[in-house]
């Protein structure tokens, strides 16, 4: 039809500012590009974020498979028992490798034992390298991931003859929020205005850690919500219970002693003293940024039975917690 204009816009039309479209219309455009530029890449985030956790849970899936258990839990030291014949002092014995750690040992030279805490989704291998960072983003294989690796202190001994060990092992792994690595720690979290995981602790008073010698049990002593940050106290003075990794004139085995049990939640009546060996559980807590979540253990000893008499523990009604009113109010 003659004289009959086509107004009908393609639908770049739409997101794309034209010549001769009103100011509004520009504004309007402009805003709506940038909404959806943020959408895609929201949407490419949050794809990449599932993929990392999917391979992640597929990589803790092959070790616990490479990982065999163990029938027999040994406690005993890999020193050789003295006896009356012995008159002079004898090398002992080599170091031998578990079954269930050799295949992750050919896979990954890092590997330094295996942590298992009973109906939690803790069942992992822990590396160890030569310092604190590289497991924090990075998976089994050395490749980056968001929920890194459960790992020692590299200033720990866990790999020797007993008595060549560390007085405490410290251990972190990243509080995940699908509840790999130590995302599922927090069932041990007891605070005065929430004492519900007490029932769990009573049920579930020990967990497990091997290295690449021999397995342990070790009693839960400890459990609590600790600052990080001088700045977070009134009096700037924070526990560093990560520096606590052999007992000496500047860490103490009293002040660490004194420290843990006037922090913990629970007062398991498991005790503990300077000769025994400790594994300390550390992860990132939600009460502030930063906080952590600690759970300490002591390990069984020689000829000791491995279950607790939980009808001596007792929450803490004196509980040392951070000073929460004054963190929120900074």
């Amino acid at each position: 039809m003659a004289g009959y204009k086509n107004n009908k816009k393609s639908f770049l039309d739409s997101f794309i500012p034209r010549k001769g479209d009103s100011s509004a219309d520009v504004a309007r455009k402009i805003v709506t590009d940038v909404s959806v530029v943020v959408l895609v890449v929201a949407l490419i985030v949050l794809a990449w974020y599932f993929v990392q956790q999917a391979k992640i849970k597929a990589d803790i899936k092959k070790q616990q498979e490479m990982h065999t258990s163990i029938s027999v839990i040994t406690q005993s030291t890999t020193s050789p028992p003295e006896t009356e014949e012995t008159t002079t002092e004898t090398e002992p014995p080599p170091l031998v490798v578990l079954d269930s750690m050799t295949e992750l040992l050919n896979e990954n030279p890092d590997v330094a034992g295996w942590i298992t805490v009973d109906d939690t989704k803790i069942n992992n291998v822990v590396l160890q390298t030569d310092n604190n960072e590289y497991y924090l983003d990075k998976d089994f294989y050395g490749n980056r991931n968001i929920a890194g690796q459960i790992y020692i202190d590299y200033r720990c001994i866990a790999n020797d003859y007993d008595k060549n060990q560390s007085d405490n092992l410290i251990i972190y792994g990243h509080n995940q929020a699908d509840q790999t690595m130590f995302g599922t720690l927090k069932k041990y979290k007891i605070k005065k205005d929430n004492t519900k995981n007490f029932d769990f602790y009573l049920d579930h008073p020990t967990f497990k850690f091997s290295n690449l010698y021999e397995e342990y049990t070790y009693k839960i002593v400890a459990m609590f919500v600790v600052e990080v940050e001088p700045y977070q106290t009134r009096d700037g003075v924070v526990f560093d219970y990560h520096n606590y990794v052999n007992f000496n004139k500047n860490r103490t085995f009293s002040d660490f002693k004194e420290n843990i049990l006037a922090r913990t939640a629970v007062n398991t009546g498991v005790d503990f003293n300077e000769d025994d060996k400790f594994v300390t559980l550390s992860t990132c807590s939600n009460e502030f940024e930063p906080s952590r979540f600690v759970v300490i253990g002591r390990r069984v000893r020689d000829g000791e039975s491995p279950e607790v008499d939980v009808s001596k523990a007792a929450i803490n009604e004196d509980m040392l917690e951070p000073d929460y009113s004054y963190i929120y109010s900074r």
